[in-house]
């Protein structure tokens, strides 16, 4: 008896740096600290874990739960996330739009709540992303980066849903690569195809 499945395929895209102009949360951290600058006052905190993250002695989950603590004391965020979206959407590269696809799928370890926003504006509707909370900055689950990536894809679409081609920026991202069947590197808006070493 053969079982046929029905195979579901998709194109995969890191965010930042790669559909991105730049880094999107780093931007936003900025664009908050313009806005409410007593934010600065968190800083040395800050300093302190990435010292200890380039250290080894935390890892990059705790990193960055630390440094964005500083959600905790900005009560208006849904507006500051709106409002920064609507200056920096802009920021998506055009030869992403102009190859863009329905069942597109953004995979990256940027907040799940910040990139909803923007996959909204541009008519993204699958995303996978770091779970954090928008209130304090906690990190539920593992940091949607490298091996977790394809972990948390298969976790959301299953085990019958493949990647026809995933587009990054990054080395970090080889296993969502070796995952797709095409892979593509990103520098600037300059696209080459990834090849197995």
């Amino acid at each position: 008896m053969v079982l046929l499945l029905n195979i579901i395929t998709m194109t995969g895209y890191d965010f930042d740096k790669t559909i991105y102009d730049g880094n999107c949360f780093v931007d936003f951290y900025f664009y908050c600290l313009l806005r409410r600058p007593y934010i600065a006052l968190l800083l040395p905190f800050q300093l302190i874990a990435c010292v200890l993250y380039l250290l080894r002695v935390i890892n990059k989950k705790i990193f960055k739960q630390t440094f964005h603590h500083y959600l905790f004391f900005i009560s208006d965020k849904e507006k500051l996330v709106n409002n920064f979206w609507q200056s920096h959407i802009k920021k998506i590269k055009p030869w992403y739009l102009k190859q863009q696809q329905l069942d597109d799928v953004v995979i990256s370890a940027s907040p799940e709540f910040f990139l909803r926003v923007a996959c909204d504006m541009i008519g993204i509707k699958n995303l996978v992303a770091t779970k954090m909370d928008p209130r304090t900055g906690k990190i539920y689950g593992d940091n949607c980066c490298g091996n977790s990536k394809v972990e948390m894809f298969r976790q959301v679409f299953g085990a019958n849903t493949k990647l026809d081609s995933f587009y990054t920026d990054s080395k970090i991202d080889i296993p969502m690569l070796l995952f797709a069947e095409k892979g593509y590197f990103v520098r600037g808006n300059v696209i080459t195809e990834y090849h197995y070493e």
